[in-house]
């Protein structure tokens, strides 16, 4: 015998199918949302665009920021340089010793540290003479001073240029800069009074500073009798004795 089908309820003439969509008031997996029509048939509202637009752009926003705090910890490249115990002996000194005589005495002092390393010395040229009558120095020989500062975590190019011209200002004391050509990333020769009487050569490269002054010396007092030494035309021997340092502490 044949049985007569079973009638389904008028709501779902076709029975619920595993095929149909979620229910009323449910999101499927795309985010849409199923609501009532007017004429009782079920639609499909689509989650606002701006929902989706806001959400990948902080999605991005995270990302970014998670890199650019990577970037920001990273320390800068500091283009091979190295930390010096003294920074006469790295040069040599060679250039300066031809016109101004051989280095007789050299004091030095350094410091490292995580964030910067400190290096300078001073050199005489010749020994000072001893006045008889109360044991000081009679006479001041040439000399040389060499700093050299290396910044392991910020960039001193961008004060650079203003920080060379306040070291040499020393009360209504004017100074002029000299830019030279072809050494490191910048360089200039400063002198005190536009003078050539003692030029201090300033080098920036990357993230060293680096400074190298000459003093002509001469008398200290109306008994000293050796005059200046004559600087006139020292420059281009500080630019080679400078050129020679920094080639040694990249080394």
């Amino acid at each position: 015998m044949i049985s007569e089908p079973e009638l389904v309820g008028e709501d779902e003439p076709f029975g619920e199918s595993e095929l149909a969509g979620p229910r009323t008031g449910e999101a499927d997996a795309a985010g849409a949302e199923t609501v009532a029509a007017d004429d009782g048939v079920s639609a499909r509202r689509p989650r606002p665009a701006w929902v989706s637009a806001v959400g990948g752009v902080l999605a991005a926003s995270v990302v970014w920021a998670g890199g650019l705090y990577v970037y920001e910890r990273q320390d800068p490249d500091v283009g091979g340089y190295r930390a010096s115990r003294d920074p006469c002996s790295e040069t040599g000194l060679k250039a300066l010793s031809t016109v101004l005589g051989k280095v007789q005495s050299r004091m030095q002092t350094a410091r490292e540290h995580p964030t910067l390393d400190l290096a300078s010395c001073w050199a005489t040229v010749e020994s000072p003479t001893a006045s008889p009558k109360d044991g000081g120095l009679e006479e001041s020989p040439p000399s040389v001073y060499v700093t050299y500062t290396l910044h392991k975590r910020t960039d001193p190019g961008p004060e650079f240029k203003a920080a060379t011209a306040a070291q040499m200002l020393f009360g209504n004391t004017e100074v002029t800069m000299e830019q030279v050509d072809g050494l490191g990333e910048r360089a200039y020769f400063v002198l005190e009074d536009g003078s050539d009487e003692a030029p201090t050569l300033h080098v920036l490269d990357g993230q060293a500073v680096l400074t190298l002054s000459v003093s002509p010396g001469g008398p200290n007092g109306p008994g000293g009798k050796s005059a200046p030494a004559d600087l006139s035309g020292i420059r281009p021997f500080m630019i080679e004795d400078m050129r020679t340092l920094m080639a040694t502490l990249q080394s």
